[in-house]
């Protein structure tokens, strides 16, 4: 059963309707919160707590299938224990997880599973560290300390999700508390709210009960702009602790994105406060390097930028796909480009990609007035800007091409409309991008029955979208080819994201029920059969890595595809 929240496209009020200086509304709405979950007595007497879930669900927002719901999930299931230790001023959490994949992420977590023990110390000197687990590469080995800013996601989301902690710091810093009225949009509903503003945090309290209802934080989001990040608390049960004290404590805790995305659901089936923790519960125990070898793996100081904003982290890594900022890793030196073509009539059109290996191959095609990319990697766009800018002088981008909405493949449209590239989308897809660089750029939109077509007397660029599409609503695929003049039907290249990811062998890393829709609607727009395709994803080691002939992969999924003129709707 996958978990879906339908958008309300509402304004998301991230800042409350009234806002006051501290004083009485501040210290009466938080002591009115103490009380409601069980005093400040109780509260200062809890030092550490567990809470035990077996039924752990997330959804991502960035890989859905609806442009306005989160309706693809990650986790299917887990098993967890969440600790927190509030002796310290400082919090510190411990979080051990068995987590199971939904199959959807099977191309990068091929057991479908994740165990990890993490271990965070929070404040501006925190850190990281997985002591079991947490390797993408192999989950079988310690990952250790957490880079600056997956500790930077880290920590704060210890922080915004530990509320007796919150409450514990809201108490010690109440002559800096703010208060305010939030309204949530979608419902129409206010709540009383305390804020720590250099703490990026605020307490949303029922105005019926005095419990909480969220600790939210906000952020920018590279598609939604401004955004919020709420930890809602619910279905509050009596537990007991010492000798006769008790206190309250949700029961369902999920974080809630702008007010209608759940991204993590889970309930708590045992809440234990003071338990009697084991020595070295909560220390970090990174992997120890070879003998003779300097440390390779220390904690590094928490750290969010405008580059990698705390959004971004956190959708790339509750995926498992967090690597560190790719930016340190690659440059314009990194930029592998080949005419798809090589010798042929129509050195135009060019594939590239940023790195080592071609997990991320775009289309670029050259005519006189500019150039036509397709896809928008985050931060390889900024790369290949300044790589086009060395390599085609007088020249720039002029319009990107997203194949769909999926971070990865849409992350960084920002970079390339504010370089001054107009965005080519689907109708359906324009709503959705409304808010990008806060939308100050051009769209040109285009549907089933008009695609978007650029050509001039060297080469043409076609980009295809219809209803009922595999992999995402708005997912579309595009095809380049000589003009018209100098049309050959063997010089037609496909770019495909997602859906055909060519490789060698009979076993591919690609679904054939979703390839059949595909290459049925090549059909349809009159791709002839001597065609080259080239994926987005793959490893075929023919061209820069990801390219393959139509027929040979028609082939591969049994389907027959008709010999063709290849000028349908073409010439």
């Amino acid at each position: 059963m996958k978990l879906q929240v339908r958008l309300v496209l509402l304004p998301v009020l991230v800042n409350g309707a009234k806002v006051n200086s501290p004083g009485s509304n501040t210290s009466d709405l938080l002591a009115r919160t103490i009380n409601a979950l069980g005093g400040l007595q109780a509260l200062n007497d809890i030092k550490g707590l567990t809470l035990q879930s077996s039924d752990y669900r997330s959804t991502t927002l960035s890989q859905s299938y609806s442009l306005d719901s989160s309706d693809q999930l990650i986790a299917t299931g887990a098993i967890s224990t969440i600790s927190f230790d509030f002796s310290d001023t400082l919090i510190t959490q411990r979080i051990d997880r068995n987590l199971t994949y939904d199959y959807f992420w099977a191309h990068a977590h091929r057991d479908g599973k994740l165990d990890y023990s993490l271990v965070v110390q929070t404040g501006s000197n925190g850190s990281a560290c997985f002591n079991v687990g947490g390797s993408v590469d192999d989950p079988s080995v310690p990952f250790g300390y957490a880079d600056s800013y997956l500790t930077d996601y880290l920590v704060h989301s210890a922080q915004q999700s530990a509320l007796l902690g919150v409450l514990k710091q809201f108490e010690a810093s109440s002559s800096q508390l703010v208060y305010s009225v939030t309204s949530i949009a979608a419902s129409g509903v206010d709540y009383p709210t305390l804020s720590l503003p250099n703490a990026n945090l605020a307490l949303l309290v029922h105005n019926d009960t005095g419990l909480p209802y969220a600790i939210r934080s906000t952020e920018t989001h590279e598609i939604y702009g401004a955004s919020t990040n709420d930890v809602v608390f619910s279905n509050y049960a009596s537990v007991s602790f010492g000798k006769s004290q008790t206190f309250k404590y949700p029961n369902r805790i999920q974080t809630i994105y702008n007010e209608v995305y759940v991204l993590e659901d889970y309930t708590i089936s045992q809440i234990s406060a003071n338990p009697q923790f084991p020595d070295s519960y909560f220390k970090a125990f990174p992997p120890t390097p070879p003998a003779g070898s300097p440390p390779d793996n220390v904690a590094q100081l928490p750290r969010t930028d405008n580059e990698y904003p705390r959004s971004e982290v956190h959708e790339f890594y509750e995926t498992g796909l967090w690597f560190g900022p790719f930016g340190q890793q690659n440059n314009v030196s990194s930029v592998v480009a080949k005419p798809v073509f090589p010798g042929g009539n129509v050195p135009q059109i060019v594939n590239l990609y940023v790195g080592t290996v071609p997990d991320y191959v775009q289309l670029l095609v050259e005519f006189e007035d500019g150039l036509v990319i397709t896809d928008a990697a985050p931060h390889r766009s900024k790369i290949i800007l300044q790589w086009v800018k060395e390599n085609y002088p007088g020249k720039s981008i002029t319009h990107v091409v997203p194949s769909h909405h999926h971070r990865d493949h849409a992350g960084g449209v920002g970079d390339y409309l504010a370089a001054g590239a107009k965005l080519v989308i689907p109708e359906i897809a324009k709503d959705y991008y409304k808010n990008v660089n806060g939308g100050k750029f051009q769209t040109i939109t285009y549907d089933d029955e008009h695609p978007f077509i650029k050509q001039d007397k060297n080469v043409q660029f076609l980009s295809f979208w219809k209803n009922e599409n595999p992999h995402a609503s708005d997912w579309t695929w595009a095809a380049a080819a000589p003009a018209c003049s100098k049309f050959n039907n063997s010089e037609v290249v496909v770019i495909d994201a997602d859906i055909v990811n060519p490789r060698p062998g009979p076993v591919m890393r690609w679904d054939t029920p979703h390839a059949m829709p595909f290459f049925v609607d090549a059909v349809h727009r009159g791709i002839p059969l001597e065609a080259t395709l080239v994926g987005a994803h793959g490893g075929t080691g023919i061209g820069i890595g990801t390219t393959d002939s139509l027929i040979n992969l028609v082939n591969i999924a049994g389907f027959t595809y008709p010999n063709s003129t290849g000028t349908k709707g073409w010439c």
